[in-house]
């Protein structure tokens, strides 16, 4: 529970709107959170560290439904609405939303880990060693890492490009 008697509600919001909706109801006074996540993902040939909603599609919004106009929410660009049952909008568990404020800063920059843990088994796609299987074994700065290489009988440990791996 928010101050003032208001509750957490959820909002549905169009597909991959969250920001224009939360940077809309923003500027109509409401008080939103959109807990996101930071991550890496193959875009183009490269990893690349993205920003996503921790919750696609939804966010949430506190609201006191006695005094609070919610009407303006489903004109609202990339909302679609409060979600409802029926013709009941069930607030949020309470401390829920504090909780994940907690757990996710807000706009926090925090550098983002590759997706591979070691013994993670990869195949490398560009270079010298293009085709072959390998297994990752650690970080070696920023755009490198280590993997173990099976040739000529023997396993050899490797520097590679992070952007030349991808997960088969």
């Amino acid at each position: 529970m928010t101050d003032s008697g208001r509750q957490w509600y959820a909002v549905a919001t169009r597909p991959r709107m969250e920001q224009a909706a939360r940077e809309n109801l923003e500027r109509q006074g409401y008080e939103v959170c959109l807990p996101e996540i930071r991550l890496r993902k193959r875009r183009g040939g490269r990893w690349q560290a993205v920003t996503e909603a921790l919750f696609p599609g939804y966010l949430f919004v506190a609201l006191d439904l006695e005094h609070d106009n919610a009407a303006p929410i489903r004109s609202t660009v990339g909302a679609r609405g409060l979600v409802r049952f029926g013709l009941h909008s069930p607030a949020m568990p309470v401390g829920s939303v504090e909780f994940l404020r907690g757990q996710i800063p807000q706009g926090a920059e925090a550098e983002t880990p590759l997706p591979f843990t070691p013994g993670d088994k990869l195949r490398i796609t560009r270079g010298p060693f293009a085709g072959l299987d390998a297994v990752y074994q650690m970080q070696r700065g920023a755009d490198r890492v280590q993997v173990l290489l099976a040739l000529l009988g023997r396993e050899h440990s490797v520097a590679v490009d992070v952007n030349d791996l991808e997960v088969p």
